[in-house]
């Protein structure tokens, strides 16, 4: 179910929210859930007020989630991510089309199964692989004086945000 907020009017969107349903429950003689089942079968996908407001989107913001992981993200940022990405070389870039969020100062449109690909454009680039510091790791058993050390070499993604845009 979508949804399209304003941080200042929220409790009189849910007031709202609430009397429409219980007038669409009042004329179609239905339940309240089975008017709500109904209200969110069409999404809103008018991103006017966003568009407006996210100031070419100098002020627009998108969470996207990879590997079932949410990042917070605006035009320019660095993001590093804690694993190596499979088949990907630096330079690369790549289009990120699970975002579950878009928004700006004023408003946020916000979707939980993932906002459609066609109401925006969020790409990054691979600028470099890394490894974090070697480190070791050492496990002991209950019971048991002999403690196991293994050794750490874990990699580094780290991406930059090149184009959030509202189409």
């Amino acid at each position: 179910m979508g949804s399209f907020l304003s941080r200042q009017g929220l409790r009189s969107a849910y007031v709202n929210a609430g009397r429409s349903l219980a007038s669409a429950s009042r004329s179609t003689g239905e339940s309240v859930p089975n008017a709500i089942s109904k209200a969110s079968a069409s999404p809103a996908t008018d991103l006017s007020a966003l568009k407006l407001d996210s100031n070419g989107s100098k002020d627009l913001y998108a969470i996207f989630r990879l590997h079932n992981m949410p990042y917070l993200v605006t035009k320019g940022d660095s993001v590093i991510l804690p694993f190596k990405l499979k088949n990907v070389e630096i330079g690369d870039k790549l289009v990120l089309n699970d975002v579950t969020a878009l928004g700006s100062p004023e408003y946020t449109y916000t979707e939980k199964k993932g906002i459609s690909p066609d109401l925006y454009e969020l790409s990054a680039s691979v600028t470099e692989i890394t490894r974090e510091p070697y480190y070791e790791v050492q496990k002991k058993k209950r019971r048991c004086r002999r403690i196991k050390t293994f050794p750490v070499y874990n990699y580094q993604t780290h991406l930059t945000i090149n184009e959030l845009k509202l189409k």
